[in-house]
């Protein structure tokens, strides 16, 4: 069995510098912000740094990482691409990433990075801040992005509102997952225009998306009916999302009432 940890920051701050592969992957007390089949996200508090731990456990074989890079070294390039790219968006400071393998086959692995100070989920902003200063600016930078996207030839998949967070003071933008970028302008006119478009249309107000057709659609290949409807293959589960984020929080909320007031 081989472990291996690759630090990607010059300083990766304590108890992570303390840490072997195993207690990392076995670090209790954090907070659980999202959790999946295989893999589930953790915040960490360590005075002033806050980190968030993603842990991957593959209960099966996966027979495509026997002989090629791992999830997290690709989620960790993907992101290098997306800063080279210079689209006008950060991304996260990724600190360090792991895996474990057994004769070749990956069985666990991890992504370590910084927070982002500040910030909120971008789905959620659009959705509960209506009126705030910043929103115009806001989507001013996620059309803009969209148009530096397409003028790339880009292809990112999971190009979600979910997957991107904002700092409301200075409107930033930063991609927080990135599961594949390259450029492939014939597979980023089927995913990654369509699912940009699918989350402009939950959460941009119809004026704003009005805005954002005028800015994007002369740079498409297709017309804006086309676009309409090859981004509804994403809108129901994305609409469920939507949900789901937004009752967690509510939940979350209550939860955190609840303790001050006992």
């Amino acid at each position: 069995m081989s472990q291996q940890i690759k630090i990607t920051t010059n300083h990766l701050p304590p108890p992570w510098s303390e840490l072997s592969y195993t207690e990392i992957m076995a670090r209790p007390n954090g907070q659980l912000i999202n959790g999946g089949r295989s893999s589930w996200v953790y915040r960490f508090v360590d005075g002033e740094n806050i980190c968030f731990l993603k842990r991957y456990t593959y209960q099966k074989i996966h027979w495509r990482y026997c002989w090629q890079k791992s999830q997290v070294r690709r989620e960790f390039e993907n992101l290098e691409k997306i800063k080279r790219a210079q689209l006008g968006c950060k991304t996260i400071e990724i600190l360090a990433y792991g895996e474990q393998r057994r004769c070749r086959i990956l069985t666990d692995a991890f992504l370590l990075s910084r927070e982002v100070a500040d910030n909120e989920r971008l789905s959620l902003f659009l959705c509960s801040n209506r009126d705030h200063p910043q929103r115009q600016l806001v989507v001013k930078n996620v059309i803009q992005l969209g148009q530096k996207i397409i003028e790339s030839d880009l292809a990112i998949t999971d190009l979600f509102f979910r997957n991107l967070v904002v700092v409301p003071k200075n409107a930033d933008l930063h991609l927080l997952d990135v599961q594949y970028c390259d450029r492939n302008r014939q597979r980023a006119e089927i995913k990654t225009y369509p699912q940009l478009w699918s989350n402009i249309l939950l959460f941009f107000t119809l004026e704003e998306q009005n805005q954002a057709a005028k800015m994007l659609t002369p740079h498409l290949p297709y017309n804006l009916d086309e676009l309409n409807k090859r981004a509804q293959q994403f809108i129901y589960k994305e609409k469920k999302r939507k949900a789901a984020e937004l009752a967690f929080i509510e939940n979350y909320q209550f939860s955190s009432d609840l303790k001050e007031s006992n």
